[in-house]
């Protein structure tokens, strides 16, 4: 009875085993650009991610992940950097002169894209805190988040076409602006660029109406009768932990996330110091 048992749990265990293994053979044209595109790879592993097949490998002594589709377009190749110094010069000066400057850099990702701007991703902690730095070649922070789980699918090249009146409303209101990433989730299409050296997130509904513009603000940049009226409301004691100033269809504001202790808080201000 305990052999027949034993054997039950053995037989669990091994399909469990084989049911985790996500291993697959890329097809011919797959291989046939990888090898091209690095022909001194070693330890190549092929997996199936979604739409697309993609390879953990080795290549100039650095880990390297990189996507393909089945007719063999290369996407994308995530790159984990070792050390700041791989960085490119602009963006290590960014990084110095900016509020992350002395929290401590636990891992780097450098992500190659097919006709797209290439990204360096810095994750940074502070005590428990951890983000997720995104910056273009030339150093601009294109925008900063809580750190996250994230294999960087939404950062490849989009397929498809970016609707003319999409495009058109960018070209329009942000001349000179770069495309970094376009991403659609409820209903809504997230277009991110790099406009007069600085990230913003432009948002459109699904019928490609503009729904509102985002960005990152230091404090030197909030016009002083913002800063007032935050200081003569009830949130006079709450720490700021992040400025956004939104530009919409209606009007623009500041939005303001405080905390006091385990109080947080989103405040919506004016330009003109009047409280949302």
């Amino acid at each position: 009875m305990r052999l027949h048992y034993f054997w039950l749990i053995f037989a669990f265990l091994g399909f469990c085993s084989c049911d985790k293994d996500d291993s697959v053979q890329p097809n011919p044209k797959a291989q046939q650009a990888f090898e091209s595109k690095y022909p001194y790879a070693t330890k190549a592993e092929w997996e199936k991610k979604n739409n697309y097949l993609t390879v953990d490998f080795i290549d100039e002594q650095q880990n390297k992940e990189a996507w393909f589709d089945a007719d063999g377009q290369w996407y994308m190749t995530k790159t984990e950097l070792t050390s700041p110094t791989q960085l490119p010069d602009a963006v290590r000066q960014a990084l110095a002169n900016s509020e992350y400057a002395q929290w401590y850099i636990d891992d780097i990702d450098r992500l190659e894209r097919y006709q797209e701007e290439t990204v360096y991703v810095i994750e940074v902690k502070k005590g428990q805190v951890e983000y997720d730095l995104f910056y273009s070649s030339d150093g601009i922070l294109i925008k900063s988040q809580i750190d996250q789980e994230d294999d960087y699918e939404t950062y490849l090249p989009d397929a498809s076409v970016l609707p003319d009146a999409i495009r058109q409303f960018i070209e329009a209101q942000y001349p000179d602006s770069r495309i970094i990433e376009t991403e659609r989730e409820h209903g809504q299409i997230e277009v991110e660029i790099i406009h007069n050296n600085r990230g913003k997130e432009i948002v459109f509904n699904s019928s490609h109406q503009w729904l509102n513009t985002h960005y990152d603000v230091r404090r030197t940049e909030v016009e002083e009768v913002v800063l007032t009226a935050l200081q003569n409301s009830i949130y006079a004691t709450y720490q700021i932990d992040d400025i956004e100033r939104y530009e919409t269809p209606t009007g623009n504001y500041y939005l303001f996330e405080l905390e006091k202790g385990n109080q947080e808080i989103d405040l919506k201000i004016d330009p003109t110091g009047q409280l949302l």
